[in-house]
């Protein structure tokens, strides 16, 4: 393992440095990884992955500096497992600090609000007040999405989000037991407050929690210099995914795949695993990130979702039936409306429908304050030799119009937008465009009317 180590880079969870770092380094990044999720910092190894070693008579006088360093600095206490390695005759020297339950530790002589670090990255940064509100939460086990804020008390029609999915999914009565069952509220002292999971439930969302949203682009090419579609979706958290997947349907392309008997239609990235990694980043990220939202990039080469927050557990157990849930209460919400089948899977359904996409890859990273899960299309040099032909199933807005009006003649403007992920005014100009063109016809007036679809001439 310490092999694996020494080839990586620096980290979140690792730290080279190629001799003794002084006192204040050292307690920083004690402080650092034992406030996240631990790590590694190894000592005889330069920025460049090579063991230049320390001196072998040096290693029991090292390991008593560190503890003694480490004990006397901080506060509550924070026990490393130090232990050296012989590699080819170079020594070094491996300081192993464990994720902490005793969040937040701090320097004593600088105290909680000065003192505390964190990991960001492959850096140690000065924790700020909501990582400190943070660290205190993890202590106590309290979840984000339980909080009561006591500013925002219960008021009947409040929920308008998810009174609906009550109602249809659930089949169950809008009353105060469903809403603490489901622990959008919570009573104090004879009160019923919101939590903020009931917050980003209520018609309060956008007022309180405005960055509770998706951003979904579709850009020309591999960069970021020229959009062909955006969409924001915010409000309703629960069709929020549904729009968002509509908006990758409809910008990428399914293939038909010519097999010995049967053509079978195939999208060009397995769209359930999409789903999954949306569903994700919506029940996983931190809601205490204040102005970050999720956001949704779709390029020529690769599909990108990037959630705030990092990962609660390692990579390396993903698929392998690990949960930890960062906001539990919301997860038990999406599970009873059957949005979320069983805690730790959706990892492994990611990984099975890869399965069936050679020429995909997943890659994720978390080394900052965000997780970013990519399907990437693999680089060929060879051309396949299964046939394969491809058509474009990006429609385009005038044709997804008339697609949604076949089902639902009496769509307004605002439905059609909110479905297409377009503004209402440009709904607008493409209605008036297909009148102009003989495809489409308003029969009746604004309130009681409806469209009706002419015959192709």
């Amino acid at each position: 393992m310490i092999h694996t180590l020494i080839r990586s880079k620096e980290n979140r969870k690792l730290e080279f440095k190629r001799e003794l770092p002084s006192k204040d380094k050292l307690i920083k990044t004690a402080i650092s990884f034992s406030n996240s999720q631990g790590g590694d910092l190894i000592i005889g190894v330069d920025d460049n992955n090579r063991s230049v070693g320390i001196a072998e008579d040096d290693i029991v006088k090292f390991e008593e500096m560190i503890s003694n360093t480490i004990y006397d600095s901080i506060t509550p206490t924070i026990i490393p497992e130090i232990y050296s390695v012989n590699i080819e005759g170079k020594f070094i020297l491996v300081v192993h600090f464990y994720p902490s339950n005793q969040k937040p530790h701090f320097i004593k002589s600088l105290g909680k609000h000065k003192g505390t670090f964190t990991r960001v990255g492959s850096s140690n940064r000065l924790a700020t007040t909501d990582v400190l509100e943070s660290l205190e939460r993890e202590k106590r086990r309290i979840s984000f999405d339980s909080v009561v804020v006591y500013d925002v008390e219960y008021q009947v029609g409040i929920f308008k989000y998810l009174d609906k999915y009550i109602s249809d999914i659930l089949q169950e009565d809008l009353d105060i037991a469903t809403y603490e069952k489901l622990k959008v509220i919570k009573k104090e002292q004879e009160k019923y407050y919101l939590t903020n999971l009931g917050i980003w439930f209520s018609s309060l969302q956008n007022e309180l929690f405005p960055y509770i949203k998706i951003e979904c682009a579709r850009f020309k090419g591999t960069s970021t210099k020229e959009f062909i579609d955006q969409a924001t979706y915010d409000g309703d958290i629960l069709l929020s995914t549904e729009n968002t997947i509509s908006f990758i349907k409809r910008n990428i392309r399914l293939g038909a795949t010519i097999g010995e008997v049967y053509r079978e239609n195939k999208w060009e990235y397995p769209l359930l695993a999409l789903r999954e990694i949306v569903i994700n980043a919506i029940v996983h990220r931190d809601y205490s990130i204040i102005g970050s939202d999720i956001k949704v990039a779709i390029f020529d080469d690769m599909i990108e979702v990037t959630s705030p927050g990092i990962l609660l557990i390692d990579k390396e157990k993903l698929g392998l039936g690990y949960s930890e849930l960062r906001n539990p209460n919301l997860g038990n919400i999406l599970k009873k409306f059957n949005i979320i089948e069983q805690w730790g899977t959706g990892y492994s359904k990611i990984k099975n429908e890869l399965n069936e996409y050679e020429d995909i890859t997943l890659q994720i990273e978390d080394s900052s304050q965000f997780t970013q899960i990519k399907l990437m299309k693999k680089v060929t040099t060879q051309k396949t030799t299964q046939k394969t032909t491809q058509k474009t199933t990006q429609k385009t807005t005038k044709e997804l119009i008339l697609d949604y009006l076949k089902l639902d003649d009496k769509l307004t403007r605002d439905d059609l937008a909110l479905k297409i992920g377009v503004s209402a005014n440009a709904i607008k100009q493409h209605l008036s465009n297909l009148q102009k063109e003989d495809k489409l016809k308003r029969v009746g007036g604004r309130k009681n009317g409806y469209w009706k679809i002419l015959d192709d001439k």
